[in-house]
């Protein structure tokens, strides 16, 4: 038995019924992610802190840099976490970011590709005192962040000043150790000389603590990953660029090869299509209105993870990370055939244009019936 034809009088009805509601359950939002970090040290031994991702948003144009870090870690108790982060000059700003920043880019992407990913899954103390060949050039105390930034030209001199900075805070663990030292090091032999430690304030109840925003001179896109493969365990990395063009060449990325052959970090996938697409001002400001200043216009925005084709869920070895992330203008360009998924006001356009003709398929009957006074 064949079903019956609609009425006519009921297409343009149906039509935008249907619309509306599609665009109803494509407006729900992407539920609420968390955000990773870099590496942090647990300063209690017997509290555990749980750090599982790093995530960053990295703005830059050539010349400066601004790198927003999340900060979402949970500890088992009330505790001190120890961040140590390598910068390749000295800061000319950092302040408390938004946890929205990281929101915003999660719903962008959504926006053009409606794809949900794990890599999505976004989220005072008193001074050690300078010492030889070490320079203390910054302290703030932000929110749950303490944070003081230091010059070094020695490495053994650097983790000393960072054993008295910890005890002068009442903080008794031994930070030194060969792969500690030997890795500052080679940040120094390399001409990156000012290290960021930041002491982050945890509590049981605690979910998220505030993320930073530190701004810098930097002739890559620079992202420190070396500091993370003392500690041993697995992470995850999701790195979101901001850049005046897009990134087109890969091969500077740490470990970058095919995903069949072994792991690394390449730019990130959604619908089979690579994560990367144009930001207007607006969208840009957005995410943080700072990003206009060093970006004014537009930005390209590059989604970079890493990846493990044994076990994508594991996540890839820290001591594996033994490079940075350094990328040159070279790796930047013009995207061949545009890039990144379809827009979301192209989306919008297109559902108002199918509603605007059901309602018109609609009100055509009508007014044909009203005609031939069959009402």
């Amino acid at each position: 038995m064949g079903l019956k034809a609609v009425p006519m009088r009921y297409l343009g009805l149906i039509l935008s019924v249907m619309v509306c509601g599609c665009l109803l359950f494509l407006s729900l939002p992407p539920s609420v992610l968390a955000d990773g970090g870099m590496i942090s040290i647990s300063i209690a031994e017997h509290i555990s802190i749980d750090e599982p991702g790093q995530k960053a948003i990295i703005a830059w144009d050539g010349q400066q840099e601004i790198l927003i870090l999340s900060t979402d870690v949970y500890a088992e108790g009330n505790t001190t976490a120890l961040r140590i982060i390598p910068l390749p000059s000295q800061p000319d700003r950092i302040e408390q970011g938004d946890f929205n920043s990281f929101l915003r880019i999660r719903d962008l992407i959504y926006d053009r590709f409606r794809h949900r990913h794990t890599w999505l899954d976004c989220p005072g103390g008193k001074g050690g005192g300078d010492g030889e060949g070490v320079d203390i050039v910054f302290h703030e105390k932000i929110g749950a962040h303490d944070i003081w930034v230091a010059k070094a030209t020695d490495a053994a001199e650097l983790i000393k000043w960072a054993e008295q900075f910890l005890a002068r805070n009442q903080i008794q663990y031994q930070i030194s150790s060969p792969g500690l030292e030997l890795l500052a090091a080679q940040y120094i032999q390399e001409g990156i000389q000012f290290f960021v430690f930041d002491l982050i304030e945890l509590s049981v109840d605690q979910k998220s603590v505030e993320p930073i925003v530190y701004q810098f001179q930097s002739d890559t896109l620079y992202y420190p990953l070396k500091t993370s493969s003392i500690i041993p365990g697995y992470t995850q990395i999701s790195l979101f660029l901001l850049t005046l063009e897009a990134l087109v060449d890969v091969s500077q990325l740490p470990e970058n090869q095919s995903e069949e052959n072994g792991m690394g970090m390449n730019i990130a996938k959604a619908n089979g299509k690579r994560v990367q697409f144009e930001l207007g001002e607006e969208e840009l400001a957005s995410i943080d209105p700072r990003l206009t200043e060093l970006l004014p216009g537009h930005a390209w925005l590059t989604a970079v993870q890493s990846y493990d084709p044994r076990d994508y869920r594991l996540g890839i070895p820290l001591a594996s990370l033994d490079k940075d992330v350094k990328l040159t203008r070279a790796s930047f360009g013009e995207l061949p055939g545009g890039g990144g998924g379809t827009p979301g006001w192209v989306w919008w356009l297109v559902g108002l244009a199918v509603v605007a003709i059901g309602g018109l398929l609609y009100v055509t009957r009508m007014w044909r019936r009203w005609q031939r006074g069959n009402w």
